[in-house]
This record gives structure tokens, C-alpha cells and sequence, in this order.
């Protein structure tokens, strides 16, 4: 602004300031101007202001940096006379102490004036409320009845007028003036429905993210509980007549004991070791489902044939069949079933483009083993001829272990969701060899020349059959180490044999002809159910 003037001209400018501030504001600038030429004409003046220039100069240190200092947290506001803003709560209520500066107390309940969100619509245009707790800080909370179940106009705190609390955002689940836990009075135990804290609720169950979309498909332990199911095999049709065939009706047959229809639960442990870069060793064993039905028909008449003898026509006449399986009271069958299986896997892990998808395969070893037993009974009335005080009776228990061992491989797909959840598909393929043990355990009232006996069966044979298993899987990641886990599986093996009641090899036993070894009935084997379980990550 002063680019004629000397460096010392300007100090003097200051000095006049100083001196006389309230001249300066009256002042125009010509006068200003024509002041401060007057005091250049003096010869002590530069000195002067040279000389307190000087010490201005050597009063200033230099400025150096130093980390800030804050310490407004330890300022005592109300002491201070601070005003507490409209919508806060005073911190006299909850510490104690003497109320700020304009904040008054009203007997019985907290009340005060109205709040700066108070209106018509939540209190009424009423300060200090009225019998039914109209105003801001009626007896009965802010906000009369809509207030209540609204945010508006109340303050926060369970001191202040806002007994339904802070930052519900208009909601209409303020309960807190009538929760039964607390009579109104700020625990909060309602306020756990408000949908703030709904929505955080459900946003624990997120997955967990934070490993990415491209974690590749890992686990150590993996235990899961299962509930499967098998088809039936072996013969079916009917077992037991009420009367003679043809006019006899089927009162008992072998799919009234269907025991594969029902879910059994069975666990599912799997462990995993890595072995090389991307591959890793499995040991698996998935089982212990165990099967059981039972079914029987009673007539006290004696009138149940069955199909030993063709149901009273071989032998027929009088009296029609044999003596230890027709003419009883009570007849049933009852059949279990067992299932095992165990692996060991070498797996070899990829990733596709993009993490989207990534998958793997494997080669290893498979045993599976599958028990079924039939139990065919039969009683009868009193003995006429040789044991006059015991029923007849008779029994039939086939019992057969179906093991199998062989080589097999496999993969499996997946498809990341979104981080955290996995969704995937799997299959597997096995030519197996089958050792079949068979144990047969025949007992009868006519055994042994006329008296009771036992006949026991014992027989092996080996045979080769195909097994495969498919897999459909989710894994639902919840912290770093455990996931949510459930699956989908079917396992089908072809060949396998079913206990029967054989009956050529019966009627060996009950009559005078050579005993022959009963014939292996073979049948498709499908094992299928579903599972639920865990698996976690060192």
C-alpha cells in the first residue's frame, strides 16, 4: 500500500496506532496519512522506533514444534457456569453436584423446560407436563403417548426426560417407559428389540471376511453329525398267512420291516495334514448309523401259516404244513443294518481366475462295510408229541458282513459366494473287492430226531463290485478358526448282499431232506442323508 515509504515509515504507522487507537478508527486515511508525514519530519523519532523494533525483536524466541496439549478434559465446565446445550443430558444428574446455569429441578421426577426438539406433535407444546404427562418431562416420560414409542423431543439418559434413550431415529419400538424389568426407570432390558439392535444382531451372523475370496479351501479338523438312510435289498413278499392260500389274506411281509427307511444318526470325522505345496493328506471315517425294524401278527387260534410251506400247502392235508412253522399263534421278522466307512486321500488344491472358483482331486483308499441281518420267528401252541409243556417253535437268524477295500479317486468344486461362503460339489469312484461273511443260525422244536436243537451256518465268498459317492456341500465361515458346515450325501455300491430267509435251506432243517447252503441274494446298496457340524482351523 506504501511502496514510496521506508521500512522505518511503517514503524512509525504502528507506533501511531498503538498510541492512540481510537484515533486511528475516527481517523480518514488522508489524515492518517498526513500524521504520520508529520512525524518523519521529527529527527528522534526514527530512533525511537529503531530502538523499540529492537526489542521486540529480541522479546520473540524462536518457535519451536511440540506436540498438542489437550486438556479440555479435565475442565471443570459446570464450576465454569457452562450452559449444558438443549437435548444433552446435565452431567449433575448422573455425577451429582450443582445443576448448570439455567437448568432447573421440579419436584418428584427430573423435569425441566422443553426441549429444543419439542413440538406440538411429540409433547404438546407443553413444558413441565401435565397429568397425563403431556408436556416434556411429564410424570410419565416425554412425549405423552406418542411420544413414547418415538424419539422426538426427548432428551438422553436414564436421568433425563428421555427415558426411551438416545438415537432411536423415530423408531416405534421406544418401550422403554413400560418395560416390566425396570418399571420405566432406564435399564434398557426392552430397548433390545429396537431395530438398531436388531440389525447389529443380525450382523454378528455375518461370515467372517476378512480372509478374502481368494482363501483357499482349507480345514484341519472337521466333525459333523449325520443322519442317513439305506435302500432295502434282498427278497421281499409276503411271510405270513391267516388260514391256508389261496383264501388265506397276507397278515406279515418282509417290507413291513423296512428298516432303511428311517434317518439314522452317524458322525462324520475328518482330519487333514499338508503334504507338499497344495496338497495334503486325509483320514475320514463317516458311520456308525445303525438301522433297526421290527413287525409281528398274533392269532390266538393257531391260524398262521407261513411261507416255508407255502402257507399251509406244502406239505398240506391234515394237519396242513409243518409242525414248527404253521399252526402258530405268533410270527415276526425283524431286521437291523450297520454301515462304516474310512478313507485316506491324497488331495491336490487349485484356484481358478478370479477366486471365483476353485477346486481339487484325489486318489486314496476306501473301506466300507455293510452288516444286515434278518430274524425270521415263528411260535406255536403247545407240543403234542415229544415236549408236551413247550410251545413249538421256530427261528431263523441270518446275519451277513459285506467288506470292502479298494482304490478310488476323486474331486471336488467349489464356488466362493462371497467371502466367507463356500459352496461346493464333490464326487468319488471305487472298484472295490467284497469278502462276505455269512453266519446262519437255524434253531427249531424238531430238531435232532424230534427235540429241540440248533443249526449254526458259517460261509465266505468274495466277489468285485464299483462304488461311487457324490457330495453337495456348504461351509459358513464364522471366525477365523470355525466355520459352519452341512453337506448332502449319497453313496451307492452295487453287489451287495442281503440277508435272507432262505427257504430251501429251512426246510432242510424242519424235514428229513439233505441240509443245503442257502443262496446269496445281491442288491443295489444306496446310503444317502444329509449332515450338520464344524470345522476348524489351527
Amino acid at each position: 500500500m506504501f511502496p514510496n515509504y521506508r521500512r522505518a515509515d511503517l514503524f512509525g504507522l504502528v507506533i501511531l496506532a498503538t498510541e492512540n487507537p481510537a484515533h486511528c478508527q475516527a481517523a480518514t486515511a488522508a489524515e492518517t496519512f498526513a500524521m504520520h508525514r508529520m512525524t518523519l519530519k521529527t529527527k528522534a523519532t526514527p530512533i525511537v522506533a529503531l530502538a523499540m523494533a529492537f526489542a521486540v525483536l529480541a522479546a520473540v524466541t524462536p518457535a519451536t514444534a511440540a506436540p498438542p496439549d489437550v486438556r479440555q478434559a479435565n475442565y471443570d465446565f459446570e464450576a465454569s457456569g457452562f450452559v449444558t446445550p438443549a437435548g444433552q443430558i446435565p452431567p449433575s444428574l448422573y455425577h451429582g453436584g450443582v445443576a448448570p446455569v439455567g437448568y432447573q429441578l421440579g419436584g418428584g421426577l427430573v423435569q425441566g423446560g422443553c426441549d429444543a426438539g419439542c413440538d406440538s406433535t411429540s409433547c404438546d407444546g407443553m413444558c413441565g407436563g401435565g397429568s397425563l404427562g403431556t408436556g416434556s418431562c411429564g410424570p410419565f416420560g416425554c412425549g405423552g403417548i406418542l411420544g413414547k414409542f418415538t424419539s422426538g423431543g426427548c432428551g438422553c439418559g436414564p436421568g433425563g426426560c428421555g427415558l426411551g434413550g438416545c438415537g432411536l431415529g423415530g423408531s416405534l419400538i421406544n418401550s422403554r417407559p413400560f418395560c416390566l424389568f425396570c418399571m420405566g426407570n432406564g435399564c434398557g432390558a426392552c430397548e433390545m428389540l429396537r431395530p438398531v439392535n436388531i440389525l447389529r444382531g443380525l450382523g454378528s451372523l455375518m461370515p467372517y471376511q476378512e480372509a478374502g475370496r481368494c482363501a483357499q479351501r482349507w480345514y484341519d479338523l472337521s466333525a459333523e453329525a449325520t443322519f442317513l438312510g439305506h435302500s432295502s435289498g434282498g427278497l421281499s413278499g409276503p411271510v405270513t398267512t391267516l388260514g391256508t392260500a389261496p383264501a388265506g389274506p397276507v397278515v406279515l411281509s418282509l417290507n413291513d420291516a423296512d428298516a432303511g427307511d428311517d434317518l439314522e444318526a452317524g458322525m462324520r470325522l475328518s482330519a487333514a495334514m499338508i503334504f507338499g505345496a497344495g496338497g495334503n493328506l486325509e483320514a475320514t471315517y463317516m458311520g456308525n448309523n445303525q438301522w433297526d425294524s421290527r413287525a409281528s401278527v398274533t392269532d390266538p387260534g393257531a391260524g398262521l401259516y407261513s411261507f416255508i410251506s407255502d402257507f399251509g400247502t406244502d406239505p398240506g392235508g391234515v394237519p396242513a404244513g409243518f409242525d414248527d412253522t404253521d399252526r402258530s399263534i405268533l410270527q415276526s421278522i425283524a431286521v437291523e443294518s450297520e454301515f462304516h466307512s474310512g478313507e485316506l486321500n491324497y488331495r491336490r488344491r487349485t484356484m481358478g481366475p478370479y477366486c471365483r472358483f476353485q477346486g481339487s482331486w484325489l486318489v486314496g483308499l476306501r473301506y466300507l462295510r455293510f452288516e444286515n441281518g434278518l430274524l425270521y420267528s415263528a411260535l406255536g401252541e403247545n407240543d403234542n408229541t415229544v415236549n408236551a409243556s413247550l410251545p413249538r417253535f421256530f427261528s431263523s437268524d441270518d446275519e451277513i458282513k459285506n467288506n470292502l477295500f479298494g482304490p478310488q479317486a476323486g474331486f471336488d468344486l467349489w464356488w466362493n459366494m462371497v467371502p466367507g461362503i463356500n459352496l461346493g460339489i464333490g464326487a468319488k469312484g471305487a472298484w472295490m473287492q467284497n469278502d462276505l461273511d455269512r453266519r446262519t443260525v437255524l434253531t427249531a422244536n424238531s430238531i435232532n430226531a424230534g427235540g429241540p436243537g440248533v443249526v449254526r451256518l458259517i460261509d465266505n465268498e468274495q466277489d468285485t463290485t464299483v462304488a461311487g459317492e457324490f457330495q453337495a456341500k456348504l461351509v459358513y465361515r464364522l471366525s477365523h478358526s470355525w466355520s459352519f458346515r452341512s453337506a448332502y450325501y449319497a453313496i451307492a455300491v452295487d453287489d451287495i448282499a442281503f440277508a435272507i430267509a432262505d427257504r430251501e435251506t429251512i426246510r432242510g432243517v424242519v424235514s428229513p431232506d439233505p441240509l443245503t447252503d442257502a443262496e446269496y441274494q445281491f442288491d443295489s446298496l444306496v446310503v444317502q442323508g444329509f449332515s450338520f457340524g464344524a470345522e476348524y482351523i489351527w
